[in-house]
C-alpha cells in the first residue's frame, strides 16, 4: 500500500504543473505562486519513491523478484513524473529567464528535493507535517540543515535528479 500512496504523492506535482501550463501566469500572481510553493513541497515525493528500494531488505526469496519489479515499476513511473513536472516548470519560465538562470533555479529545486528526501527518509516527515507538525519539523530542521550527513545526503540526491533531468531533456519526455 506505501507504494500506491507514494505513487498518488508523486502524482501532484505533475498535476500541479500540467493546470500551471492551462492558465495565464499573469491572472492571478498571488494564487500561481501558492500553487508553485505547493509544487515545490509536494516534488520531492516524486523523486523519493526510488529510496523504496531499502523495503527489499525485507523480502523473502520467493517474493524477492516480484518486489524488485514492484518498486521499480513505481519508483520509475514516480520519478518520470518528477521529471516532467520539472521540465514544465523549466518551460514555464524559459521565456522570462536566461537559460544560465533556469540551470541554477533546475539545480536548486533538486538539492531542495534531496533534502526533501533526506527529511522523508531518515527523518520521517510527511509534506504535510509543514502544516500539522511545524514545531518538531522546524526544530529538527534547525538541529540537521548543516550537518554532514544531512548535506551530503541531499546533494547526492540533488545532484542524481539533476543529472537525469539534463539527460531527459536530450530525449524530451512529452504527454499530451
Amino acid at each position: 500500500m506505501f507504494l500506491i500512496w507514494n505513487l498518488f504523492l508523486a502524482v501532484i506535482p505533475f498535476l500541479l504543473t500540467s493546470y500551471l501550463k492551462t492558465i495565464n501566469p499573469l491572472d492571478n500572481k498571488f494564487k500561481n505562486g501558492i500553487i508553485v510553493l505547493i509544487w515545490l513541497l509536494f516534488l520531492p515525493n516524486s523523486f523519493y519513491i526510488i529510496t523504496d528500494f531499502v523495503h527489499l531488505s525485507l523480502s523473502s526469496s520467493y517474493t524477492f523478484w516480484y518486489d524488485l519489479l514492484l518498486i521499480s515499476s513505481y519508483a520509475t513511473l514516480g520519478f518520470l513524473l518528477g521529471i516532467i513536472s520539472l521540465q514544465d516548470f523549466e518551460k514555464s519560465l524559459s521565456a522570462k529567464f536566461s537559460s544560465l538562470l533556469l540551470s541554477i533555479l533546475v539545480f536548486s529545486i533538486s538539492i531542495l528535493s534531496g533534502f526533501g528526501i533526506y527529511l522523508g527518509r531518515v527523518l520521517r516527515y510527511n509534506s504535510w507535517d509543514i502544516l500539522q507538525n511545524p514545531i518538531d519539523l522546524l526544530t529538527d530542521l534547525l538541529d540537521i540543515f548543516f550537518t554532514t550527513k544531512s548535506l551530503g545526503f541531499s546533494i547526492l540526491f540533488g545532484c542524481f535528479i539533476y543529472f537525469i533531468f539534463r539527460i531527459s531533456n536530450y530525449f524530451t519526455i512529452t504527454i499530451n
